[in-house]
Order: structure tokens, then C-alpha cells, then sequence
């Protein structure tokens, strides 16, 4: 019980982690529209608060068991509130520990949460200490999602969580029905061929020990249901993974060590995606994901003739050796200088 409660504290410090980094973005709202009526405003007012109150539970309750049955008591109660007309005014401004991301068109929104539990994972006697077959409690994360689209009558696309059964990813087009369960934290809008892209960041605990953060890209189909991953990240490398990548991604993340702090989000005075580049420790962990810690440098992504063209380093200044925090290479450029962009087709 201990190392679950203390995993997910830690993954509470790590997904806030974000912000101390990085100037965040205003976040968009729903744009001026349709209001519900008395009845129904009062109605979801009310429902508001036992949601509140259940959403609470599903993260911070010590029991596993109640957990899960918050969690299990909080999706229908939570349906049956956007089942009101127009409840997508509604701002559940009391939301503690659920993600809301709107794009900058308000066309949709997003609910994001997590829940931690654990499942028995049995150990043969022959494999145990005490010569018996022993049943220990495993912690596990699962994540929840829906988008609700901007209508009077409720129009949703409820997301479960597949990432179990997903392979590493990169290159996959996923719908709602296989979702690579995570919590959102910012979208931001583009247009690319004529078709609107959202590109999506998002929190993942695959396990105890490792982190992701991840840049996916969400859009709508002729029939307007959702679609995940599109091939709009181009460049070519080996990531910090150790794992070969192509000249173009659909989606992209970076897999770290749990306690670390790290950055992956757009800088919008920068205009760029910006993302610290993870390493191993040693030569040794090479390979080993979960040890993965920043190296002090940062890589990047710009939007560039319709899709994301990778910047292998985003600041080209480094500081003086005194104040320089041990890192395992040096800062690319020249000490003192202020940092500078590097141009369209610079390999910098």
C-alpha cells in the first residue's frame, strides 16, 4: 500500500513539474454560445458537487478498493450530467484532479483522469523465499478520457485506455476504442493540407519506475469521429530511447526516470515546441528508459511548411563553467551569449 500511495504522489509532483519550467500558455474556453436553462443549471450545480466529491476519491483515497469504486460510481453520475442539454457550458470549475483542455476553436473539450490500483500477480513456489506460492499486490495505472464535442444535445467519445496492449507507438493511428491513455495538460491548433490538427501534450506512468510526456496529434475524420497520431513530426535521429526512429512520426514522446523533472510543452514566445533531451546515466543504462534522466540540453519542434520539423538543439548559448550545474556533456554554443534560434534547415 506504501508504494503505491507513494507512487502516485509521485506522479501528482511529476505531472505539476511541468509548470515550474516553463511559462505556460492561457488556456481556452468554450466560446460564447447556447446557455442551459434554470432547471438544468441547477440540476448540474447540484451533480457538480457529488462529482467533486467522487473525483477526489478516485486519486486521493489510500484504499485501493475505494478507488476504484469512486471511479466506477463517478463515470455514469458524470454521463448523466453531460447529458443535459448544452452542458458543454458548463465549466466544472470544481474539477480538482480531472484534466479540461479546450483548442483555441472550442470545438471540443477534453476530460482526462487516472486511476491507480493494483493488481495480484502470483509468484510459483518454486520462484519464492518461502518455498510456497505467494500472491503479492502490484500497483498499475489506467487512464479515462472523454471528448465532448460543442452541441446542444450531448455528443461524446467516450476513450479507453489501450496502451497494455500498444507497441511503442510512434508510427500507430489510433482511434477512441485503442487510445494511448494519458492526462492532457495543453493542446494547440494548426492547419495543415486544409484539415485542422489539434497537437495534443499529455502525461503517462506506464509503471512505478518510468515517465513519459507525450506530443500527439488529434483530428477529426469525413464522419467526424476522432483520430490519433498523424505523420506530421519529421526528422531523423536516434532518440533518447535507443530505439530507431523514422524520417516521419505520428506521434512522439519521452520516457524517463520517474523522480525526474522534466519538460515537454510549447513555449509560445519561442514559438516552439520545446522538450529537454533525456540520457542514461551511464553507458551501461543505455537502453534502460527508466533511468533516464535531463541532460541540461534541449531539442525542439517547429511548425514548418504544415507539419513539425525537429530542432536538435533549441538554445545555443551555454553559461559560465561556475554557475554550471553538473551535467553529464557540455551546453552546445558559446558562454554568455544569448541564445538564438536556429534557422529553417540549420541542423543546430
Amino acid at each position: 500500500m506504501k508504494k503505491a500511495l507513494s507512487a502516485l504522489l509521485l506522479v501528482v509532483i511529476t505531472l505539476s513539474a511541468y509548470s515550474q519550467k516553463m511559462k505556460q500558455p492561457t488556456k481556452a474556453k468554450p466560446i460564447a454560445g447556447q446557455t442551459m436553462t434554470k432547471a438544468n443549471l441547477q440540476k448540474i450545480k447540484l451533480m457538480e458537487d457529488s462529482l467533486h466529491l467522487l473525483s477526489n476519491l478516485v486519486v486521493y483515497d489510500s484504499m485501493a478498493d475505494v478507488r476504484r469504486k469512486a471511479n466506477y460510481t463517478f463515470i455514469p453520475k458524470f454521463v448523466q450530467a453531460l447529458k443535459l442539454d448544452n452542458s458543454f457550458y458548463f465549466p466544472f470549475d470544481s474539477f480538482e484532479t480531472i484534466s479540461k483542455i479546450y483548442p483555441a476553436d472550442s470545438s471540443f473539450r477534453i476530460f482526462t483522469w487516472q486511476l491507480f490500483f493494483t493488481v495480484p500477480v502470483k509468484i510459483p513456489a518454486k520462484y519464492s523465499k518461502t518455498g510456497r506460492d505467494t500472491v503479492f499486490q502490484k500497483p498499475a495505472v489506467r487512464y479515462y478520457g472523454v471528448i465532448q464535442m460543442r452541441s446542444k444535445e450531448l455528443k461524446m467519445f467516450p476513450l479507453y485506455d489501450a496502451t497494455d496492449t500498444l507497441t511503442y507507438g510512434t508510427t500507430q493511428v489510433l482511434g477512441p476504442q485503442n487510445w494511448w491513455g494519458q492526462l492532457y495538460y495543453n493542446c494547440i491548433q494548426q492547419t495543415s493540407g486544409g484539415k485542422t490538427y489539434y497537437t495534443m501534450f499529455g502525461f503517462q506512468a506506464p509503471d512505478v519506475l518510468t515517465r513519459r510526456k507525450i506530443i500527439d496529434i488529434l483530428s477529426f475524420d469525413e464522419q467526424g469521429k476522432p483520430r490519433f497520431g498523424a505523420p506530421l513530426f519529421r526528422f531523423k535521429y536516434d532518440d533518447s530511447t535507443s530505439t530507431k526512429t523514422a524520417d516521419t512520426l505520428s506521434r512522439f514522446f519521452i520516457e524517463y526516470k520517474g523522480d525526474a523533472s522534466t519538460v515537454l510543452n510549447y513555449d509560445h514566445e519561442l514559438e516552439l515546441i520545446v522538450f529537454d533531451h533525456v540520457a542514461p546515466p551511464s553507458e551501461k543504462s543505455k537502453g534502460a528508459t527508466f533511468t533516464y534522466v535531463p541532460d541540461g540540453t534541449y531539442e525542439g519542434f517547429k511548425w514548418v511548411n504544415d507539419h513539425w520539423q525537429w530542432i536538435e538543439k533549441v538554445f545555443t548559448f551555454a553559461i559560465n563553467e561556475d554557475d554550471n550545474p553538473p551535467i553529464p556533456s557540455p551546453l552546445f554554443g558559446t558562454p554568455g551569449k544569448q541564445p538564438v534560434l536556429p534557422k529553417d534547415g540549420d541542423p543546430r
